[in-house]
């Protein structure tokens, strides 16, 4: 993957951008940007944070920094489900932040408050939170994969 530092005006949109869709101020001046097979990737410190056109954020990213996107705890058996790339249901959750809307990133953790898996939410989610039953998130990307694979192996 070929990747190059940001210019100091696109690294301060970027922060920018950052700031406002996480509530996090990055201080590093050292951003770089990748691409490969027409996705994009973010790379904070040398370290592989955000993913896509909207600025996904990675586990890796998640684990150094708290943002305010809504948040979902599972439990341990929707834990293992979830690490292999399965999409969540009501069922496995035993904790929410309240504010799951459709179309919306959320953050999957353990009980222990260990991000395991970025979802993005679906329609009906916060219907199905509510009843106990049902499709609450698909998975974007979790511990495991590819992209957790490229975060870790150089944090």
């Amino acid at each position: 993957m070929q990747r190059h530092l940001l210019s100091q005006k696109e690294a301060k949109e970027f922060k920018e951008k950052v700031r406002n869709l996480y509530g996090v101020d990055l201080t590093s001046d050292k951003i770089e940007i990748g691409k490969e097979k027409r996705q994009l990737f973010y790379f904070v410190d040398d370290v592989l944070s955000f993913f896509g056109e909207n600025l996904t954020p990675t586990l890796c990213f998640l684990l150094k920094h708290r943002t305010n996107l809504p948040w979902v705890k599972i439990d341990e058996g929707a834990v293992k489900a979830v690490a292999r790339g399965a999409d969540l249901y009501a069922p496995g959750v035993v904790e929410h932040s309240g504010d799951v809307k459709p179309g919306r990133l959320l953050v999957v953790k353990t009980k222990l408050d260990q991000p395991v898996a970025i979802m993005n939410t679906v329609e009906g989610a916060d219907e199905a939170l509510k009843n106990k039953r049902g499709k609450v998130a698909s998975a974007l990307h979790w511990i495991g994969d590819d992209m957790w694979n490229l975060c870790r192996s150089k944090s």
